[in-house]
């Protein structure tokens, strides 16, 4: 049995359940072995939820690197919509994105402080993959008016909220925010 394995698993379990709602014995259970046999490969569950965590920063900074790369020549309306898209279709399926959200708006308490070093970190890294993109904007003359930095933090607390209504609400109301809230971002530095 891998490590790679039971982090899968667990990955599913706190996605779905938090880690206060996730014990080493259904892990375990799921992943076919005995609770002693996840310890020949975490120290305990601290541990086994931390290494997902790093995994999950890594793996969600990479895609958002991989996303840029891809959509970076197109206009920025289209980029940037895509990009809140991605988030909102992601959401029902992929328990990653699942994760990394719940975790952000629910660390546990005891581990709060490595899990917003973490968050912190991860919208450091997002807002200046997005400020480059903002930049050549600004430089190509597509939006007007308002600098990279101050579109790059719009645009980041746009994603924030859409991240919010992810985790709170049903796809109705994502929707109905993200219509509206693009709206106003997208007339606010286009105009």
């Amino acid at each position: 049995m891998s490590s790679n394995k039971i982090k899968d698993v667990a990955l599913d379990l706190f996605a779905l359940h938090g880690y206060e709602g996730t014990s080493l014995s259904q892990i375990a259970d799921q992943v076919g072995i005995k609770k002693q046999s996840i310890y020949s490969h975490f120290k305990g569950k601290d541990e086994l939820f931390l290494a997902i965590v790093n995994d999950t920063f890594h793996i969600e900074i990479e895609r958002e690197k991989e996303f840029l790369e891809k959509h970076f020549a197109e206009s920025l309306k289209d980029c940037l919509l895509k990009s809140l898209r991605s988030y909102v279709d992601r959401y029902p399926y992929d328990s990653r994105l699942k994760f990394w959200l719940r975790i952000s708006f629910f660390p546990p308490m005891h581990l709060y402080e490595q899990i917003n070093e973490y968050s912190y970190n991860y919208i450091d890294e997002i807002d200046s993959l997005y400020l480059e993109r903002f930049k050549k904007a600004s430089i190509d003359r597509e939006m007007d008016f308002i600098s990279p930095e101050t579109a790059t933090m719009a645009f980041s607390a746009l994603l924030d909220s859409i991240a919010v209504e992810l985790v709170y609400s049903g796809e109705e109301r994502t929707e109905k925010k993200l219509s509206a809230a693009w709206e106003v971002f997208w007339r606010g530095i286009s105009s």
